[in-house]
């Protein structure tokens, strides 16, 4: 049994991060990097 929801949104994300540029895809991994490192600084912060 698999979430449905889940792979709806991920299979057109997927699909549309591979038809990216490779300078685009690279961006993309910078602000994913940037948003999950602000998200575990925050946890860090709210756990003082």
């Amino acid at each position: 049994m698999t979430n449905q929801s889940y792979t709806q949104i991920i299979v057109p994300m997927d699909k549309y991060v591979r038809s990216l540029t490779p300078r685009a895809r690279r961006w993309v991994s910078v602000l994913e990097g940037s948003l999950a490192l602000v998200l575990f600084a925050s946890l860090i912060v709210n756990a003082y």
